[in-house]
């Protein structure tokens, strides 16, 4: 994304943090398109260690349908992980999948406590 840009198309408010979504000129297309943050290439994660997506990042092995007798899904917006926190529309959300949460110091702290 440019810093030119001065406002954003959309700011998405997800899992306490501002994601701001720029408008992209495409000169091939001759049109602009939303840039969404590519959480693939450059993770992000809440404040529990729970990773950001968009809902058109190709699913991960832990996927599973988001309904029942649906087949999985190719995208994370289709994986019955991805919380989506102000619309079911909403194209940046939150995995709630425990095997892609990342540890963080206060889970190892909290953990050494519950064994004392």
């Amino acid at each position: 994304m440019c810093p030119e840009h001065e406002k954003p198309y959309r700011v998405y408010q997800v899992g306490g943090r501002n994601f701001p979504v720029y408008l992209e000129y495409d000169e091939q297309l001759g049109e602009s398109y939303p840039a969404y943050p590519d959480f693939e290439k450059c993770p992000e994660y809440t404040d529990e260690g729970r990773p950001f997506a968009t809902a058109e990042q190709e699913s991960c092995s832990h996927c599973i349908p988001n309904a029942p007798g649906k087949p999985s899904p190719g995208d994370c917006g289709g994986c019955g992980w991805f919380n989506r926190e102000q619309t079911p529309y909403d194209l940046i959300g939150v995995c709630m999948c425990d095997a892609r949460r990342r540890k963080n110091e206060n889970d190892s702290e909290r953990e050494k406590r519950e064994w004392e």
